[in-house]
């Protein structure tokens, strides 16, 4: 399924990740960069970090792209079992509990510098992917 679940079962120990996430109905991309690696705690515990990113394509052109640094480094990454990628309260893609499908996907300003949507707040998630970045 498309639960926190199998994102975490994927994911954790997983570092230098880029996360792709659709909007729904549009040409839309969102995503962020996470340095650190995934983890999935029972209760939510914030990551330290300044190199994460988050950022926004309104289609399919680059030039419209909105980058976003971290801001507020103590809250760049959330941790917890019952959501997938949480990048500080900015984009979070969460859900009911660990093993129901995806229910409540955010993004809007808070730890990082800039607004990336046009439209904060929740959104409809249509499919998201999470890549390692490995060095040669």
């Amino acid at each position: 399924g498309f639960t926190p679940k199998k994102f975490h079962e994927l994911c954790d120990g997983k570092h230098n990740t880029i996360t792709f996430i659709k909007i729904r109905g549009t040409e839309e991309i969102i995503g962020g960069y996470n340095p650190l690696k995934w983890e999935s705690p029972n209760r939510g515990t914030w990551s330290k970090t300044k190199e994460s990113f988050i950022f926004s394509f309104k289609d399919k052109n680059i030039k419209d792209a909105i980058i976003s640094n971290v801001k507020y480094e103590e809250y760049a990454i959330l941790y917890n079992s019952t959501v997938g990628p949480y990048f500080g309260s900015d984009i979070i893609i969460g859900a009911y509990s660990e093993s129901v499908d995806y229910t409540n996907s955010w993004c809007r300003k808070c730890y990082y510098e800039k607004e990336i949507r046009e439209t904060p707040d929740k959104f409809s998630m249509e499919d998201y992917e999470v890549f390692q970045i490995k060095k040669q």
